[in-house]
């Protein structure tokens, strides 16, 4: 099967803050924000939405063809990806600049705060979707250039290849039209219950309207789980329970990537969503987005452990 995985290749800087954003927020002074927080450590992490769910796959034994731009600095990416069988031939190499960054700060409360610099982002990757058969193809739209992900979802669509749209942090970017036209060529809408939220106030389309575009709502809630929305109703999948959480960046692009090995398997979306919590429960025991190994026994034990046989919807 071929896995086509689109979006942001980066280098994420995390950072973690010993006390909680609210505390520090005077609500009737929003309007005029000017914070400074003092972080316990700083690191850097190979990341980006893309990188991430690929990632994610190599992990589930897959060979997704990564399909982003990178900037000047990216052999220390590659050789990272070359080490966990990630083919970097999709990738476009932007020669006059950097790889985007992500600056994350995370308080207590799992809350963040983001700032990003797109770099070699700004650059459209492009891909070739007639080389494909449609049959033995699979096309995950995540968070990246623009032009990317308004191509990549309708030329997914006229190739007739099954096609999940992730939109995730570019929203703030999208109009109105460009939005509802990218639902409208995908097969699956996933996002969180902010994104999704956002989502209906940037088009003005509620829950219902949404599902008149596209086949399938996945919204993940964190510590709540996940609901998934079709015609025949909704299901509620709950998340592996996880005592040692360390860091909730990179869960759901952890997600994505078992969503997507279930949807191959053809088990179902209530299955394909459990193999995605028990991935994320990995990644989230872990500092940064791709510093988690397992192997596919103890995510198969996982899966048996939290949710057991297949469902029964």
């Amino acid at each position: 099967m071929e896995i086509l995985v689109s979006g942001s290749l980066a280098i994420d800087r995390i950072m973690t803050f010993p006390g909680r954003f609210g505390d520090h927020i005077v609500p009737e002074r929003v309007h005029q924000i000017n914070l400074s927080f003092t972080v316990d450590g700083f690191n850097a992490y190979f990341g980006g939405t893309a990188g991430n769910i690929a990632y994610s796959l190599a992990m589930l034994g897959q060979t997704p063809r990564l399909i982003a731009a990178i900037g000047n600095d990216y052999r220390d990416y590659f050789t990272r990806l070359d080490a966990n069988g990630i083919p970097t031939g999709d990738i476009k190499i932007v020669e006059e600049e950097a790889t985007a960054s992500a600056f994350i700060v995370t308080d207590l409360a799992d809350n963040q705060i983001t700032g990003f610099n797109p770099g070699a982002m700004k650059q459209p990757a492009g891909f070739d979707f007639s080389q494909l058969d449609p049959a033995d193809a699979i096309n995950i739209v995540s968070p990246g250039n623009l032009t990317d992900m308004s191509n990549f979802t309708a030329d997914g669509k006229k190739a007739g290849v099954y096609t999940i749209f992730d939109p995730g942090q570019s929203l703030p970017a999208w109009d109105a039209e460009g939005l509802t036209e990218c639902i409208r060529n995908s097969d699956l809408l996933v996002a969180n219950d902010y994104e999704m939220a956002l989502i209906s106030e940037r088009t003005g389309i509620d829950k219902g309207g949404l599902m008149q575009l596209t086949d399938a709502l996945v919204t993940t809630l964190g510590e709540q789980g996940t609901r998934i929305t079709t015609a025949e109703g909704e299901v509620l999948v709950p998340c592996v329970p996880t005592e040692n959480v360390v860091d909730p960046t990179g869960a759901g692009d952890a997600f994505r990537g078992g969503l997507i090995l279930g949807l191959i398997r053809k088990e179902g979306l209530e299955r394909a969503a459990q193999i995605g919590s028990a991935c994320a429960h990995f990644v989230i025991q872990q500092r940064g987005t791709q510093e988690y190994r397992y192997t596919m026994d103890e995510l198969e034990a996982v899966v048996e452990r939290a949710y057991g046989g297949q469902p029964s919807h």
